[in-house]
């Protein structure tokens, strides 16, 4: 210590503080795949636009979701059997995709979680979707190119809405659906089935399974649709009506209701190869094209 504080003192004044050495910059590490390391991501604009969810829902109001694109990770899971088996795969895909906190694929409507498999389909194997074509200005029938990225897009200005019919009225503020039954007359008002209905009448069908109970799909669905009838509200009135209504009656609220849930709208302006003739078609995006 003595021999280097002497040098010290040797080269330089008591007030000088030596200037510190400038690290030296380590020579740039080239990529060698030519490709980001960052996985990138997506933000999906969703059918529903955050409409038709239960006040609770972390999913009430969203309008979107970003989501991260396909890897290897992704692709263990669309291929392990139990997922399959259990008919869970595309919930733990969506899941394992999610980049929002305290939002589940259990949590949405299926056409939000159809638009966030439609975005992966695009990220992981190609935006271009080919499908069958018939044109109907020259005939011709072959197949055409449809954009997945085209579709994603103009969700943007495709958000679902519910049209009123002279039958059917529908109010915006309460959800809900008013018309009257063909065969007793009866004036009711339905609500759509949310993702915690859904999971409601999944988990109740497991349990009374479990117990060797009967559960008919149809009552417990119009149980947990119909929330007024003739002005009666009280739900012990209600599932008494569901019990003693008309096939025909309970027929025309399910097909009101599934007419009416939120659905993806993927129709799309394609061009004939032909003729160069131009019809809007839907294009049948398919959930097997994760395995094709």
């Amino acid at each position: 210590m003595s021999r280097n504080s002497k040098r010290t003192k040797s080269h330089h004044s008591p007030t000088t503080v030596p200037e510190p050495m400038a690290p030296m910059d380590e020579p740039a590490k080239e990529n060698p795949f030519g490709i980001s390391f960052v996985v990138p991501t997506e933000i999906v604009h969703l059918p529903s636009g955050g409409e038709f969810y239960d006040e609770g829902s972390p999913m009430k109001g969203v309008k979107t979701l970003e989501i991260k694109a396909m890897t290897a990770k992704e692709e263990d899971i669309i291929l392990n059997d139990s997922f399959i088996n259990q008919g869970i795969v595309f919930d733990r895909l969506i899941d394992s995709l999610l980049l929002a906190e305290g939002v589940k694929a259990e949590d949405l409507l299926d056409c939000d979680k159809m638009a966030l498999l439609m975005s992966a389909a695009k990220t992981g194997y190609g935006e271009e979707l080919e499908i069958n074509f018939f044109c109907e200005n020259c005939s011709y029938s072959g197949p055409v190119k449809a954009s997945l990225s085209k579709i994603l897009e103009d969700m943007k200005n495709r958000t679902f809405s519910i049209e009123e019919t002279e039958d059917v009225k529908y109010d915006n503020t309460s959800k809900t659906l008013f018309f009257q039954l063909p065969i007793t007359k009866i004036d009711v008002r339905i609500k759509t089935m949310t993702p915690a209905d859904y999971k409601y009448l999944e988990s109740s069908k497991k349990q009374k399974e479990k117990l060797s109970l009967p559960f008919s799909d149809t009552l417990e669905f119009l149980r947990r649709v119909l929330v007024e009838a003739n002005g009666i509200v009280t739900p012990a009135e209600l599932v008494k009506l569901t019990e003693v209504l008309p096939s025909a009656d309970a027929r025309t609220i399910v097909r009101i209701h599934n007419t009416s849930v939120p659905r993806l709208d993927k129709t799309q302006e394609l061009c004939c190869p032909q003729c160069g003739h131009e019809q809007k078609e839907d294009v049948p995006f398919s959930l097997g094209m994760f395995w094709s």
